[in-house]
């Protein structure tokens, strides 16, 4: 990864069809195979949807805990069935300090709601009732259907900066699993704040870990954050790069499975997330593969691939949300 900013985009070529549109995939193959970030250049306009639609869906976070906790884990709360979708509450002992809801395909596409399987990953989304948030269930379908858009423009575009069919790298997400995550990172608590890590600043500037340094396991990662910021990127001499919030854009990074796909030629990046003394808020979009999607990368030589849902569900566990879940349905209680 070169030492320096992370490339920004813009893609109103790919979604025009301009005469730039060669460029723009190359920039994105450039981008991802250089820094494994990017940000892109894209109104919500753009994508059908109002100019405020994430503070249409952060009015989640205005919710009380009598709204949430229905709505929790299994592992955070017990009489739940749910294990993989649903609200996940901040955890003191962590460094990792966030609450948010992981969302799935259902709330676009409703006949996704897998409810005979018992698999986890494939588990009706949790949501308060409609007169608790009145829109805001439309307000995700939307921008749902949007992600999902946006992440195959820019996956299809890194098949033909790759050189290789696009329905090679598309043709998995038919059907696909993917999941919108609403993420607030409240203001940490004193007491809690003092034991964690401090990374840089001093005094009313300076900056705690709030989110540990983690690559995204799945293949790409559209993300919006507010104009707190707090995301960095590690950079190959082992500092840290900050990627500032720009109006109208997108932060763009790949992950694991993408750069497995690849061979190691498209990067997936550490970052993490630091701050504490402000709220923040983000929304990232993990478009993902359909749960059983074969995977097997264009020069794999017949080496089998791999079942998505399989893989994923591996290397997911590691992120203290999702520590110590089973793939099988929650007992009764």
């Amino acid at each position: 990864m070169s030492q320096t900013l992370i490339p920004h985009i813009d893609l109103t070529p790919l979604l025009a069809g301009a005469p730039a549109r060669d460029e723009t995939c190359q920039a994105i193959v450039d981008a991802a195979c250089d820094s494994g970030f990017m940000t892109v250049g894209i109104a919500p306009a753009q994508l059908g949807l109002a100019d405020d639609i994430h503070a249409h869906l952060l009015r989640f976070f205005e919710l009380d805990a009598t709204h949430k906790q229905p709505l929790a884990r299994h592992k955070f709360e017990p009489a739940n069935r749910n294990v993989y979708r649903g609200y996940f509450p901040p955890q003191n002992e962590d460094p990792t300090w966030k609450e948010g809801i992981d969302l799935g395909p259902d709330i676009a596409h409703p006949e996704r709601a897998d409810t005979q399987s018992g698999d986890p990953l494939r588990e009706p989304t949790p949501r308060p009732h409609e007169s608790a948030l009145p829109g805001w269930t439309v307000d995700l379908a939307a921008y749902y259907v949007a992600m999902e858009s946006l992440g195959g423009v820019i996956a299809g575009a890194l098949a033909e900066g790759l050189g290789i069919p696009r329905e090679t790298l598309t043709r998995p997400f038919e059907h696909g699993n993917s999941t919108l995550r609403l993420i607030h990172y409240p203001q940490r608590p004193a007491e809690t704040l003092a034991a964690m890590p401090a990374v840089d600043g001093s005094g009313d500037t300076r900056r705690w870990l709030v989110g540990v340094p983690h690559c995204d396991n799945g293949f790409i990662t559209l993300l919006w954050q507010d104009q707190v910021g707090g995301l960095q990127v590690h950079t190959p001499s082992g500092g840290w790069e900050d990627v500032p919030p720009r109006e109208n854009a997108l932060v763009v990074n790949f992950g694991r499975l993408l750069a497995d796909w690849s061979g190691g030629r498209i990067q997936a990046t550490e970052h993490r997330i630091v701050g504490g003394t402000r709220s923040r808020h983000s929304v990232p979009f993990f478009f993902e593969p359909a749960v059983d999607a074969h995977i097997e990368a264009p020069d794999a030589a017949g080496d089998g691939g791999y079942v998505y849902g399989d893989r994923l569900w591996e290397r997911m566990r590691v992120f203290v949300e999702f520590q110590g879940l089973e793939r099988a349905p929650a007992a009764d209680t």
